[in-house]
């Protein structure tokens, strides 16, 4: 046998440079996470956390800076239609309703967010404030791009909780992630967070810091039950009373989904041919 052809021989640079970029093709500049992967991951982390805090916090959104606001705040979401429910659901607001900590949101209060936009003010003096003007501007800005996003179906549920409110899961294929991305483009105020966005629908807050009790145990009862589902066919922009607890929604905008070429298929990878 001839020695000499088992001997690698020498490759030629633009092989080299072919094989790098072979390489690198296999996590192209397009290889994000799927935002319905981290969500699902998202929601398994947060339930299995429950189960290690010993006390719950206050998380009411109408604290007394809040209140002191001259103006309305203004938010893009998605209001959920009582329709949308099981009979089930009643079942478990009343089990949250044992809680003396617990403080339930009414129906008509039901919504899911997408995207904080601020208070809407005649002389903005803080980054979370707006003229109506900017308010407007946004919504025109926002407008084309939001037509574009097909209808899609949700499922709400099952139960889950934060340290400061129980809450619904939501499972819409990432969708809302990819519809907050998308209005974040236009946000003429970002909103300061320290968490990722994820979907979901708040059911409750706690009203006080308090001993957790057997809540994750009551809970997890509902932990493996669909709770609702319903079609997303718009996104509204909505401002809301500051001097009110549960004000009711003000739609001042309606982003009609699916209208323009939008068809309802889910973003699919391009083919590399890699395997």
């Amino acid at each position: 046998m001839n020695r000499i052809r088992n001997l690698p021989g020498r490759v030629a640079p633009w092989r080299e440079h072919l094989t790098a970029l072979t390489r690198r093709a296999r996590h192209p500049l397009w290889w994000l996470p799927d935002p319905a992967a981290q969500q699902e991951e998202a929601f398994r982390r947060i339930w299995q956390n429950l189960r290690t805090v010993r006390e719950v916090r206050d998380g009411r959104h109408d604290t007394a800076a809040w209140r002191d606001r001259s103006g309305p705040f203004a938010m893009c979401c998605v209001r959920v239609p009582p329709s949308s429910f099981v009979a089930d659901l009643d079942n478990l607001r009343t089990v949250l309703s044992s809680f003396p900590y617990v403080r339930l949101h009414p129906e008509s209060f039901l919504h899911i967010p997408i995207q904080e936009i601020g208070f809407v003010a005649g002389q903005p003096s803080d980054r979370d404030e707006l003229t109506r003007k900017g308010l407007d501007d946004f919504i025109a800005q926002a407008h084309r791009p939001l037509l574009d996003f097909p209808r899609f179906r949700i499922a709400l549920g099952p139960v889950n909780s934060f340290a400061d409110s129980a809450f619904l899961d939501v499972h819409d294929d990432g969708w809302l992630s990819r519809i907050h991305r998308r209005l974040l483009d236009f946000a003429i105020i970002p909103p300061g967070t320290r968490y990722p966005y994820l979907p979901h629908l708040t059911l409750a807050h706690y009203d006080r810091e308090a001993q957790i009790g057997n809540l994750p145990a009551a809970l997890a009862e509902w932990r493996d039950r669909p709770l609702g589902e319903f079609v997303i066919d718009r996104i509204e922009v909505v401002l809301l009373d500051t001097h009110q607890t549960f004000p009711p929604f003000q739609v001042v905008h309606e982003f009609m989904l699916g209208t323009t070429r939008a068809t309802g298929a889910f973003p699919r990878r391009p083919d590399t041919g890699f395997d």
